[in-house]
């Protein structure tokens, strides 16, 4: 029994298929930069005009895309961190599919394995670059995957449909950030002095006619796979209700995170599953509570900190001493500093108009209220605009 459930455990976990492509087409499961660093001591021009093109335009994108292996490579360097988490995931769980459309499909990494793995499905891989889609057909011709074709077309605007009609499955790995669909980078909040509130207002609110279009190249019941980068729970939010709001019921129980280490330093990306339909039974707010729940360190310190300072309001705390700070006309900043009382104890709770948030315990109340009034003198004795308020 115990030999056959570690078989079962084997056959269900997705890492040894995802280990097992990633070897065939000559990638490594972790990434590493040795074969990039290779390219740029055979061609060092190519690497200086890559390296000084501005991110997100086409002559960076026709040097990265400019034959399979230079491909292969920078994918080698970087992005294989994102697509092995992925592919781990999708080889285990991914729903039937007849007809797959993978949106941004990029070198063709993705759609060929999707291809292969789903021998009897047909996959389109749509990427707005044509180099791109040079590169995905040699390596599908590589690997020999005849059931993927690619096309380039922007896969974000509405009437661009490959032809041969609608699909029952639609990946999107880093597609939908690069493309627009949702913001890409922090946003600005309605309220800078609170996530949660970004994530409960604005961020449920939030509506792509892109992310609607991408939904409407699925049959009904098709599923929509998404992976993105999403460092904050404002951006994680404002994905999700994209596709709630284009037509997609989000099965959160499919939903997940994944921390990937991008230069040097940890980025959430968050995972949504769902299917095309008229009358979705997951709402934004379901959406907004399942990301309450997510554990650390999923979008940072911040958000969890602050999920924490809600808690300790709704549980009967009271403020006990506060103070607004403008840094201006030296910074844009505007902190806030209070000081809040239960059963007790002392919580410090700063935040900032630029996304700081912190909550500290600990201490007694006293202490906490020197320790702020304090550093309130001193701001006000450089001449920064102090104001105060609280009992």
């Amino acid at each position: 029994m115990g030999k056959q459930s570690r078989r079962k455990r084997e056959r269900d976990d997705g890492r040894r298929p995802a280990n097992d492509y990633f070897r065939r087409i000559g990638l490594p499961t972790r990434p590493e930069g040795s074969a990039y660093r290779r390219l740029a001591v055979t061609d060092p021009e190519w690497s200086r005009r890559f390296t000084e093109a501005e991110d997100a335009t086409p002559e960076k994108y026709a040097l990265l895309y400019r034959d399979l292996d230079t491909a292969l490579a920078e994918y080698a360097a970087r992005p294989v961190a994102i697509a092995h988490p992925w592919l781990r995931w999708w080889f285990e769980h991914h729903p039937p599919a007849g007809r797959i459309l993978d949106a941004g499909c990029g070198p063709g990494v993705l759609s060929c394995a999707y291809a292969l793995a789903l021998p009897d499905a047909e996959v389109v891989g749509v990427d707005a670059v044509p180099e791109a889609v040079a590169c995905a057909e040699a390596l599908a011709r590589r690997l020999g995957a005849g059931n993927v074709s690619f096309v380039v077309a922007d896969f974000t605007a509405p009437g661009s449909d490959p032809p041969g009609g609608r699909f029952d499955q639609l990946t999107a790995v880093t597609a939908l950030g690069d493309g627009g669909v949702y913001p890409r980078d922090l946003v600005e909040a309605g309220d800078p002095f609170s996530s949660v509130a970004e994530v409960d207002g604005p961020g449920m609110a939030f509506t792509s006619p892109a992310a609607a279009a991408l939904a409407d190249r699925l049959a009904p019941g098709g599923w929509f796979l998404a992976f993105d980068r999403t460092p904050y729970a404002a951006q994680a939010v404002r994905l999700g209700a994209a596709l709630a709001h284009g037509g997609i019921d989000l099965d959160l129980s499919a939903a997940g995170t994944e921390e990937i280490m991008e230069d040097g330093c940890a980025a959430t990306f968050t995972r949504f599953a769902g299917t095309r339909t008229d009358t979705p039974a997951t709402s934004t707010a379901d959406l907004a509570r399942w990301l309450k729940t997510v554990k650390p360190p999923a979008y940072g310190t911040v958000w969890h900190d602050e999920l924490r300072f809600d808690k300790l309001k709704e549980s009967g705390a009271e403020l006990v001493w506060g103070a607004e700070i403008s840094y201006a006309p030296h910074s844009p900043a505007v902190e806030r500093r209070e000081v809040w009382a239960h059963h007790g104890e002392g919580y410090g709770w700063v935040t900032t108009s630029l996304h700081l948030r912190q909550l500290t315990r600990g201490r007694s109340v006293q202490a906490v209220v020197a320790e702020f009034t304090a550093y309130a003198r001193e701001r006000a004795a450089s001449g920064v605009r102090v104001r105060p308020y609280g009992n």
